[in-house]
């Protein structure tokens, strides 16, 4: 009897580090395929040319966002202040800091210099087969390397990026900090925050035009 108890939980456990390996492989498919529809952009030396950033970021938006699950970062990013705003405020936030993503991610590929990429297998599986960290080696010109380590999550049958580090900044947990101190500064006023946040985008908006 204590024999077929052990079979059956062994049973159960090689099971369910089967399907914790289906689902990194499966988050690691929608990486690499955006990794590298994300490189093909940059086979146009031209878009590297500071003139050429607007047209850059409309195709790093057109990559990024089937994948990436802006609106649940941004609620995040914003923590508790989440609970004190209103639909529209959160609707306000989620579309600046979008624009915030996509600027910084443009920006750290034309700075980087991409030249090669590899996933690699993470040391230890994953407790939720539905959460995943795929890690990306990346090679740039000078022959520095950096991880990047995307953290995907699969709700309703689709994988989506829900957060990033780079050498181990969380870059998730860096904006939400920035939300903090601002709302700090602002006495807890969303709305303020929210304006504050959109005005310094706006101006490095105009510093890439």
């Amino acid at each position: 009897m204590q024999m077929l108890i052990r079979s059956f939980f062994a049973f159960w456990l090689m099971l369910a580090a089967g399907f914790a390996q289906a689902g990194w492989d499966e988050a690691a498919v929608i990486v690499d395929d955006t990794t590298r529809n994300v490189l093909a952009v940059l086979d146009d030396e031209s878009m590297k040319e500071e003139a050429r950033f607007g047209d850059l970021l409309n195709e790093v938006d057109r990559v990024l966002t089937p994948v990436v699950d802006f609106d649940y970062i941004a609620k995040r990013v914003m923590g508790k202040y989440y609970r004190r705003a209103n639909t529209q405020q959160r609707e306000q936030f989620s579309g600046v800091f979008k624009t915030t993503l996509l600027k910084t991610y443009a920006r750290a590929l034309v700075g980087f210099q991409i030249e090669s990429y590899r996933l690699a297998k993470p040391a230890k599986e994953s407790p939720d087969a539905n959460k995943q960290a795929i890690s990306v080696v990346v090679k740039s010109a000078n022959g520095t390397e950096f991880t990047l380590v995307y953290f995907m999550l699969k709700r309703d049958d689709r994988w989506t990026l829900v957060n990033a580090s780079l050498d181990g900044i969380n870059l998730r947990l860096t904006f939400k900090n920035q939300f903090a101190n601002m709302a700090q500064e602002q006495r807890g006023k969303v709305g303020a925050v929210i304006t504050s946040w959109r005005k310094q985008v706006e101006i490095t908006a105009g510093q890439d035009s």
